[in-house]
């Protein structure tokens, strides 16, 4: 009996040994995909190795890195749960699990989240910084401002609680204090496009367009994306025709009145006006969206720019007859 008992523990040890062992081979071949730039194939082995029953903290952490990479915040929620039973006081789970939280649009569990990570550690910044965002995402702005304060409190030098504070002051359309906010953050992160961005944008906004001109090209300089710095020049040069004196509208053009409400009644449902100009207009700037560009007085015809003068940014005309049909114009600056 003894001999067979014997056995018997010898058996298990070595089926433990390969257990383990298949659980390390299929975690090196998941890293191993992982560093060639293939996170959908690693992930498929970091999962066998989690049906296998690998559970290190370290492990779980990595998966659920790619579970967020992947849009699959559910599952990267679940592990990192797992991960927490492993070892509760991991700072970064309790700020990941908030981050997958708020990708789901559950904000009161991401807020539980990262107020667990203030009570582990009530000395971070960086934690009060995200719970104004938090808080902000809430609506509950007077609350997100308190934690931006104490963000600042505990470290002056947090780029992030500066953005935010931005963001606050920005909704209380209280444009300088904004603005100072950024530039407090451009000088922490000088290389960045965002502040330089939105101080030219609230430049603009209080009519101070050589100031806004100034910090778009700022902003411009630093945009190492193609798409992102050909944004910036449109903004520059929206700025510049309104210096100019310079309008900008769209429109459709239908051949009769009938036609025109109903493009008319689409609009006022809140359809696209490019979409509906690309299907209904049969002006040949349709698959434009019926967009004209800048124009200065006189460059169009009277009853086109009188009407776009009576409008407001982003208001629609009533419907305007003209000798080759009917319009509807929109202004957009």
């Amino acid at each position: 009996m003894r001999y067979l008992a014997a056995i018997g523990l010898s058996m298990a040890l070595w089926a433990g040994t390969l257990w383990a062992q298949d659980i390390f081979e299929l975690v090196q071949r998941g890293d191993a995909l992982l560093a060639k730039g293939a996170p959908q194939l690693a992930l498929v082995e970091y999962e066998k190795a989690l049906n296998l029953g690998a559970g290190s903290a370290l492990f779980l952490n990595r998966l659920a890195g790619l579970y967020m990479q992947t849009t699959a915040y559910d599952k990267a929620a679940a592990v990192l749960h797992k991960s927490l039973r492993e070892d509760p006081k991991q700072l970064p789970v309790y700020s990941a699990l908030g981050e997958a939280f708020l990708a789901m649009g559950k904000i009161d569990s991401a807020v539980f989240y990262v107020e667990q990570a203030r009570i582990i550690a009530p000395a971070s910044s960086t934690i009060y910084s995200s719970l104004g965002f938090l808080y902000m995402q809430k609506g509950q702005v007077e609350r997100a401002r308190e934690q931006l304060d104490r963000a600042v409190e505990l470290d002056e030098k947090n780029a992030e609680a500066h953005r935010l504070y931005g963001f606050y002051y920005s909704q209380l359309d209280s444009l300088d204090q904004a603005i100072a906010s950024y530039e407090r953050m451009s000088q922490l992160q000088p290389n960045e496009v965002e502040p330089f961005n939105n101080m030219a944008f609230l430049h603009a906004s209080a009519k101070r367009y050589s100031e806004a001109l100034k910090y778009y090209k700022m902003a411009k300089e630093r945009a190492q994306d193609p798409y992102l710095a050909q944004a910036i020049e449109g903004n520059i040069e929206a700025v510049r025709a309104i210096v100019a004196g310079k309008m900008r509208a769209r429109y459709i053009l239908v051949k009769n009145r009938i036609k025109a409400e109903e493009v008319l009644a689409k609009l006022g449902q809140g359809l696209d006006f490019a979409l509906v100009a690309q299907q209904n207009s049969i002006a040949p700037n349709a698959q434009d969206g019926g967009d004209l560009g800048f124009f200065g007085p006189g460059e169009l015809m009277p009853a086109f720019e009188e009407t776009v003068m009576q409008l407001e940014v982003g208001e629609l005309s009533e419907i305007v007859e003209i000798p080759m049909g009917f319009m509807i114009i929109q202004r957009l600056n």
